[in-house]
């Protein structure tokens, strides 16, 4: 055939050229996600290896040991092959510091990663961001707890550039006595393995964002496809065969899917930077951990070109175009109720392990049957979307009083799976925005303890004493209270003592009535000399006190330091310094806390990032919701010019064509959209109770879900809007010149 009537029937119009821009820009977009989604989740499990070497861990060290290979207060006893490590967990404002205090002799051949050297009593290496942190604020608040700064941690043993770590060189004699410490002969065969509930949110929020993707892809691909019908039947017309056709809509649909594919590789290597600005898990991405290896960004190219082009190929040839004036449309298949069964299918598997989790059941591969279960509800919703579509427009054709309604019922019900496909991305949005939201409410479950009567201040130090050091040596806890009680913003320091011959509950929680009265004020005190107060007290708890049983005042040991603030960052930070600086009567080996720090545990920490995460992809998902609902709308209006003529021919008004379009928009959103909003909060519950056996659930989502539906309403109404203003064009009487 000649070419030049290819390229006419191919590009012969200023909307041909259209149709192939738009099919470009949407592929583009489709892949730029799809890389990048997959650039992060490599790259989440590249970086925990990174720093996988802070999770080294040996022989725990038994104080008084003197076996075979004992540890002394001598570093020489150590020998070149292994060092005592005690890792804790520091705060500075609010920010987790993971500091690795480590006594090795200076001969030692044991190596840390990302450092030359390993340091010595009072020096340390740091993180950058730790080293920008102790810079900008003052040495007592910060720098002193660690020495000497002696050189800066590498980017290759850090998990990311925001990460805040400390290796301190520390005397034996120091960690010896630690309960945490430990004898390592190696930071460098660290084997690691991710959490299996971080990866198995990583992957459902992959799969969530990369379904309305694919949708994209689909529906633009597709762009135009009734406005070629013609031009393809002209084809026909003067002698090209069926294959013929078919092969030209998927070369034209090749050469578009490759130019997009193409672009989208360069849009996702120009973004990546910005991508690494998203902080998951406490901490940014760096640069190279989201760069798009050759191969993957070939393989992604080549499938999206392969499966847009076999796409359209078939579509022309199931199409059944024939010569001019025989072009119909194909008759869908009704819908039956087994559209039903993938739904269910995929709700049973999340509901039977949740039910399992909770009973105790063990459930071999938790997080493979809760992506597995994610991933078929999902298809079912689309899969089902039909046949709910084919309910809305029969219950709108046969309770309908317009005109517009009982066409735009019969329409639907005639073309169920056309229309819902007209409006399934944003169905699929409204899912996975409900998903993201009930997902994120877990992260306000418990965040801030709050202050209030008979309540510990949150601005108060918590500070556990090293019982063993405490028990031998319990008068210098004097000289602590009078080192910090000279610190601007302490308002006071109580000593809360442990009996040492007693047992009960009395036994550990004990302190001194006048102290309990004057430097606590938190309620009433008995009359007594000593009194105990309740453990719930310092997690959150009213406090309660309770006269103590008669004690010799020297039985007690001190246990436990409850400093009291102003409340001012630089009072508490000062006071966390000055008890790390001077490790007295054991203060040093675990960092004191405010009630806040104690309640911002792991599981916390990693639910307030996914929570971040999870309104990025509210965000992403109802973009391209939207951007496929208007590019599905016009399309449908070009597929049904013939249709939307034949009611002008007959009388009716454009007024009478908005309503029809209208309502065939908004039956099966409203049919499918409530339903969305329902199973997606559940399939996020599912999911929560079933990672975390029943320790969290879905809460009620906050305004920036009511915000996400309101602008998936609007970018509804916008698509309806854009294609009544197509109206004009596609309704001309010129679409049924042939009938």
């Amino acid at each position: 055939m000649n070419a030049s009537v290819v390229r006419l029937a191919v590009i012969g119009s200023r909307a041909s050229w259209g149709r192939l821009l738009g099919i470009t820009a949407g592929v583009a977009v489709g892949v730029t996600l799809a890389l990048l989604l997959g650039a992060a989740y490599q790259g989440l499990s590249a970086r925990d290896a990174r720093s996988s070497w802070m999770s080294a861990s040996g022989e725990y060290v038994v104080g008084g040991d003197t076996g075979p290979g004992a540890v002394t207060a001598d570093t020489a006893s150590l020998g070149n092959d292994r060092v005592l490590l005690a890792p804790t967990t520091d705060r500075h404002e609010g920010a987790r510091i993971v500091r690795l205090d480590v006594a090795a002799p200076v001969t030692s051949n044991v190596t840390i990663p990302g450092i030359t050297d390993l340091p010595q009593p009072g020096e340390y290496y740091a993180s950058p961001a730790l080293i920008d942190r102790i810079e900008r604020v003052p040495s007592g608040e910060l720098g002193d707890r660690f020495g000497t700064l002696a050189g800066t941690i590498s980017d290759s043993a850090l998990a990311s550039p925001d990460s805040l770590v400390a290796v301190v060189g520390t005397k034996t004699s120091d960690l010896i006595e630690r309960p945490v410490t430990q004898t390592v002969t190696s930071f460098t065969d660290v084997s690691y393995r991710a959490s299996t509930n971080y990866q198995t949110v990583a992957i459902v929020g992959a799969i969530a964002v990369l379904f309305p993707v694919l949708l994209l892809v689909s529906i633009v691909t597709g762009l135009g496809a009734a406005a070629r019908r013609e031009r393809f039947a002209t084809l026909r017309l003067i002698g090209a065969t069926p294959r013929t056709v078919a092969a030209i809509a998927a070369a034209e649909t090749a050469a578009t899917s490759l130019l997009g594919a193409l672009l989208g590789v360069l849009l996702a290597a120009l973004l990546g930077p910005v991508a690494a600005l998203v902080s998951v898990d406490d901490g940014k991405f760096f640069p190279a951990d989201l760069a798009v290896t050759s191969l993957t960004a070939a393989t992604i190219v080549a499938v999206t070109v392969a499966a847009s082009a076999i796409t359209a190929g078939w579509r022309i040839r199931r199409a059944g175009i024939g010569p001019l004036g025989q072009t119909k449309q194909r008759p869908e298949k009704t819908p039956s109720w087994l559209r039903l069964l993938p739904l269910v299918g995929g709700l049973g598997i999340l509901i039977t392990t949740t039910v399992a989790v909770l009973a105790g059941l063990p459930v071999p591969r938790v997080g493979t049957v809760v992506i597995i279960g994610f991933t078929i509800t999902t298809v079912g919703l689309l899969v089902a979307g039909p046949y709910l579509t084919l309910l809305a427009g029969r219950i709108m054709a046969r309770r309908s009083m317009s005109a517009a309604g009982v066409i735009a019922g019969n329409r639907i019900r005639r073309t169920p799976v056309a229309t819902f496909r007209s409006v399934s991305g944003l169905v699929v949005a409204v899912f996975m925005v409900s998903v993201f939201a009930g997902a994120a409410t877990t992260a306000d479950q418990g965040v801030a303890p709050g202050d209030g009567p008979g309540l510990l201040p949150v601005s108060s130090l918590i500070q556990y004493l090293d019982p063993m050091f405490a028990a031998a040596n319990p008068a210098p806890t004097e000289a602590v209270q009078a080192r910090l009680a000279v610190i601007t913003g302490v308002t006071g320091v109580t000593t809360i003592f442990t009996m040492q011959s007693g047992d009960g509950p009395d036994a550990n929680r004990l302190l001194m009535s006048a102290d309990a009265a004057h430097d606590l004020n938190l309620g009433p005190v008995p009359s007594a000399t000593v009194v105990s107060i309740d453990s719930d007290a310092l997690s959150g708890a009213p406090a309660v006190f309770t006269a103590a049983k008669a004690t010799d005042v020297a039985e007690l040991t001190p246990s436990i330091l409850l400093i009291g603030t102003d409340g001012s960052t630089a009072a508490i930070e000062r006071a966390r310094t000055a008890l790390q600086v001077d490790a007295i009567a054991g203060t040093g080996w675990m960092p004191a806390g405010t009630r806040t720090d104690l309640a911002d545990d792991r599981l916390q920490s990693m639910a307030a990032s996914f929570a971040n995460l999870a309104y990025l992809g509210i965000g992403v998902a109802t973009l391209i919701a939207g951007l496929s609902l208007a590019i599905a709308t016009i399309s449908a209006m070009i597929d049904r010019r013939r249709m939307l003529a034949l009611l002008r021919l007959l009388g009716m008004n454009l007024a009478g064509l908005r309503r029809i379009i209208t309502l065939e928009a908004a039956a099966p959103l409203l049919s499918v959209m409530a339903i969305s909003i329902g199973l997606g909060l559940l399939v996020a519950d599912l999911i929560l109770v079933g990672l975390t056996d029943g320790g969290r659930s879905v809460g009620w989502p906050d305004a920036r879900y009511i915000g996400a539906l309101l602008a998936s309403a609007v970018l509804a109404l916008a698509a309806v809007a854009v294609a009544v203003s197509r109206l004009g064009q596609n309704s001309d009487l010129a679409a049924i010149r042939y009938e």
